[in-house]
């Protein structure tokens, strides 16, 4: 049965593939004829379309060189406002300053002389200010330390009698250590503020 079908459907598919030659052996001048019809409408639609696009690309060329245009000259005037700015602020850069050097009364040896005068006076009066803020800092070191020492001694008073819970003292006793590492890193700093006044 298997053998019948499989050789009915082979005589049909050579049948239709021997018609299917036949009819385009008589349709082939039809065809060509037809073809070449459809390929002179699509090239001449294609150079219609061709000649469209170049004159929009002529005309956007042309609006684009304008804006070109309008843009380097935006481009100059900035720049040239910038360079006004840069001006301007080196005549003002050259008014700043020490100047020790200028506009000097005395000449030589004394304009020397005067000047490290007034550097001496300049570092005493440093000196005196850093001496001034160690002695206040050592003050402050002192006072923190005292706070502390009582924060603790009331904290532990508090832990024996029962008047805390486990868990504020637990968060107490860490206010205290922070303070007392913030105070290590203060005396750390004096200690550095003494060093150099040495």
């Amino acid at each position: 049965m298997k053998k019948l079908i499989i050789s009915l459907l082979s005589i049909c598919f050579v049948m239709c593939t021997s018609q299917a030659l036949m009819a385009q052996k008589g349709l082939e001048k039809k065809g060509k004829e037809k073809i070449e019809k459809v390929h002179k409408s699509q090239k001449d639609s294609i150079q219609k379309g061709m000649k469209d696009k170049k004159t929009k690309l002529k005309e956007k060329g042309e609006s684009h060189m304008d804006s070109t245009k309008v843009h380097k000259e935006k481009y100059k005037d900035a720049k040239e406002s910038m360079e006004e700015k840069k001006d301007s602020m080196k005549s003002e850069m050259k008014d700043k300053g020490h100047a020790y050097g200028k506009d000097k009364e005395l000449e030589g040896k004394e304009f020397g002389q005067k000047r490290a005068e007034q550097a001496k006076m300049h570092r005493e009066k440093c000196r005196k200010e850093l001496n001034e803020t160690v002695s206040q800092s050592d003050e402050k070191i002192k006072m923190a330390k005292e706070k502390i020492k009582n924060a603790k001694a009331k904290l532990e008073k508090e832990k024996s009698e029962g008047k805390t819970s486990d868990e504020m003292y637990q968060e107490k006793s860490e206010k205290i250590k922070k303070a007392e590492n913030s105070i290590k890193a203060l005396e750390e700093k004096v200690e550095k503020a003494k060093m150099k006044e040495e």
